[in-house]
């Protein structure tokens, strides 16, 4: 029931969207047609990209991000997460695919995995940010894309205000990976913003111990709390 009234509000949002003008969704101003992302050219072209690398995390053999939470990157992960903003979503993936391109090419990896919802959360949002930007990243990249190797068994805590102990605590098994699929394998692990680090962290260790030869954090954004 639920998952009907979604598509039938966004049935009617892409109507509006096709006979009146949208605001982006940085500035404010009133877009002259459908942009793409509902962001304005300026605010694109604008937009402050910092990618960034930080090897051998943890569990991670590296952390990857392209751009500073703090600012119009978390406006938009805001927008993508909380507000229905799904169409957002393909052009983040695509320019973060290419301003990471030296190192994910440098670094080689085989599959491109998203951070998993569970199951619950993912029917009350209508989709998964993660998942979307992963996609976006592997097409952009020319790499497989898979969301069966890893799978989010429990709903867990909600993370928010939680530090980078109680994190992982309350992902402690969490997460399921599939051997077969993951088994050899370097994995680009994709998330929408990483702040401890503790979410990739429980999804690498899960994916290490099904086999995967290597795990790399990857981020749309970072924020300052990452260390």
């Amino acid at each position: 029931m639920q998952g009907s009234l979604r598509a039938l509000r966004r049935l009617a949002e892409a109507l509006l969207a096709s006979l009146f003008p949208a605001d982006c969704s940085l500035c404010a101003r009133i877009l002259p047609w459908r942009q793409e992302g509902g962001v304005c050219l300026p605010c694109w072209g604008a937009f402050p990209w910092a990618p960034g690398y930080r090897p051998g995390r943890g569990l991670l053999g590296a952390l990857l991000w392209a751009a500073d939470y703090e600012g119009p990157a978390g406006r938009l992960v805001r927008g993508l997460k909380f507000e229905d903003m799904d169409y957002l979503a393909p052009p983040l993936g695509r320019e973060t695919a290419a301003r990471l391109a030296p190192l994910i090419g440098s670094l080689r990896p085989d599959l491109v995995v998203p951070v998993p919802l569970h199951w619950w959360r993912h029917s009350r949002r209508g989709y998964n940010q993660a998942e979307l930007l992963a996609r976006a990243i592997a097409r952009h990249a020319g790499l497989p894309f898979s969301t069966r190797a890893l799978a989010r068994r429990h709903a867990g805590r909600r993370q928010l205000g939680l530090s980078r102990q109680e994190r992982l605590r309350s992902l402690a098994g969490c997460y399921a990976a599939r051997a077969p699929r993951v088994r050899g394998l370097t994995i680009l692990l994709v998330d929408d913003v990483v702040t401890t680090g503790a979410t990739l962290e429980a999804c690498a260790r899960t994916l290490l111990r099904a086999g995967a030869a290597g795990v790399i954090g990857c981020a749309l954004a970072r924020t300052t709390k990452t260390s």
